[in-house]
């Protein structure tokens, strides 16, 4: 593939295994970018859950699906839930019942008072039944499970704070119907980790996605569209794959299953598929 290439790396189930970078990802894009490549994270995670060591290895990160972009010290883009919509937002989900959700923001990602329970066990069991997990070794970034829980803050007042997204888990209703009630302002988006998809999702600010962030990148950075290659397994990468000229799913995820053209199928991190991919892309 001649010319410069931006690449666009979903974090969780793409570019990281359970929150850890392997090495050969590590080594792949130190590569790709010493020979003259961008490489930036597109995830669905708010900055404030971005492992430094991962953002440092990177020419930049889109957070919160694409609310958030950040190139150097500079932020292009940080979009949030307006102060009516938000106040909204909370009222519903106060009146659908008590389950746990987190606000997530660039700055921290805060929980109601049932929230880091739940998250603690969900993590236990989805590790427990993942089989073997990643090992924070040499060579590898990010931390893992313990990163994760270590940046949730829990708060018993949420009136106030300033948020991208919403996460939510045990939902007494399908998310589709909180977006519903909240209003045309937001999307529902299934959350695609552990084993409680039908009772979990996210809410997003229904006009901004990952692609956006894509395009606030690419206009930075003067690389043109056709030459944007996007990296992502789950249902929020659908949108950038199918807006970049150049989409790798992750074999086998919902992602390659919503792609009916991709570039490339990549394995997962833990067969060190985005390695494989730039290899065969001809990008390293």
């Amino acid at each position: 593939m001649s010319g410069q290439h931006a690449l666009f790396l979903d974090f969780d189930g793409t570019l990281a295994d359970h929150g850890i970078v392997p090495k050969a990802h590590v080594d792949s894009l130190a590569r790709v970018r010493d020979a003259g490549h961008l490489a930036f994270l597109c995830t669905g995670r708010p900055h404030s859950l971005i492992p430094r060591d991962v953002e440092a290895a990177l020419d930049g990160v889109i957070g919160s699906a694409g609310a958030y972009v950040k190139i150097g010290d500079t932020i292009l883009e940080d979009s949030r839930f307006p102060d009516e919509l938000a106040e909204r937002t909370l009222r519903v989900l106060e009146e659908v019942g008590t389950f746990p959700f987190v606000l997530e923001s660039p700055e921290a990602t805060v929980g109601n008072s049932t929230a880091e329970r739940y998250i603690r066990e969900r993590l236990t069991r989805s590790f427990q039944k993942s089989g073997k997990l990643p090992a924070k070794e040499e060579g590898t970034l990010g931390g893992g499970a313990s990163e994760l829980l270590d940046a949730f803050v829990l708060r018993d007042d949420l009136a106030g704070i300033s948020f991208a997204k919403v996460v939510a888990w045990q939902i007494p209703m399908s998310i589709t119907e909180v977006a519903r009630k909240i209003g045309p302002e937001v999307r529902d988006m299934p959350y695609s980790i552990g084993e409680d998809q039908d009772t979990s999702g996210e809410l997003q600010l229904s006009a901004i996605d990952k692609i956006d962030g894509v395009k606030r990148v690419l206009e930075h950075t003067g690389i043109p569209l056709e030459r944007a290659v996007g990296f992502g397994d789950g249902m929020n990468d659908v949108g950038m794959l199918r807006g970049v000229g150049v989409p790798v799913p992750v074999e086998g995820s919902d992602a390659s299953r919503a792609i009916g053209d991709p570039a490339y199928v990549m394995s997962g991190p833990r067969e060190g598929g985005l390695a494989d991919a730039l290899e065969k892309l001809g990008l390293v």
